[in-house]
């Protein structure tokens, strides 16, 4: 089974369970729905890696974080996101099975990726908007397989270095967010590598980070 790690921040407590796909029902201590920052973490990592990343400044804001493991059980080998041709509803039914347990703005769910999880994402860009407000593109990316466009908003924020081998990737996908007239800020860090991109991301940018998601909700169908 997959394994996840589910920060409940408005219970003030975190929470971490192995070999299971189901978060853990803990009583909130507060009924205001919060924002959720759903990280993919890079190849050769796991949950907890990237939970590392954010889990500070999610805390500061009182947000709620779900970091998400590439699954195994489901032929994802060495952690790799980038690598896995898994469908991604597995991805949107992990966060749909914390908005059933946990008090989470559906206007507010952000989707993060780093390096292979970023790449992840931009592959399947077409499959987030449904559900995701706002993404960011970490020290990684590629254009979208199929070249349609979004038919609704879907900003991204990159964060990337000009000396990554894979700099031209991520521009690409730059690239479709411009050619589709999609929102996208474009943070590049001059002469940095993939190590460099990763340091990019102190407590400083991941809070400047945060702030900007939380002016993109996502415009909530009304019946």
């Amino acid at each position: 089974m997959s394994r996840w790690v589910l920060v409940l921040i408005c219970a003030a407590v975190t929470l971490r369970a192995a070999d299971t796909a189901r978060p853990v029902r803990v009583a909130s201590a507060t009924i205001e729905r919060v924002p959720l920052v759903v990280v993919l973490h890079g190849d050769r990592e796991d949950a907890e890696d990237s939970e590392r990343r954010w889990r500070d400044a999610v805390e500061a804001r009182g947000w709620e974080l779900l970091a998400l493991e590439c699954p195994k059980d489901l032929g994802c080998r060495g952690g790799s996101w980038y690598r896995w041709d898994g469908d991604p509803e597995w991805v949107r039914e992990r966060v749909l099975e914390v908005t059933r347990e946990q008090p989470i703005d559906m206007s507010r769910i952000f989707l993060v990726g780093w390096s292979g999880g970023a790449t992840y994402i931009g592959k399947h860009l077409q499959s987030w908007p449904p559900l995701f407000a706002a993404t960011v593109i970490h020290g990684g990316g590629v254009p979208p397989v199929a070249d349609d466009c979004l038919d609704q908003p879907f900003p991204a924020y990159f964060l990337v270095g000009d000396k990554n081998p894979a700099h031209g990737a991520a521009k690409r996908l730059r690239a479709y967010f411009e050619t589709c007239d999609q929102e996208n800020v474009w943070d590049l860090v001059p002469g940095a590598n993939h190590a460099k991109e990763d340091a990019a991301l102190t407590a400083e940018k991941a809070d400047e980070i945060l702030s900007w998601l939380a002016h993109h909700p996502r415009a909530l169908e009304t019946s």
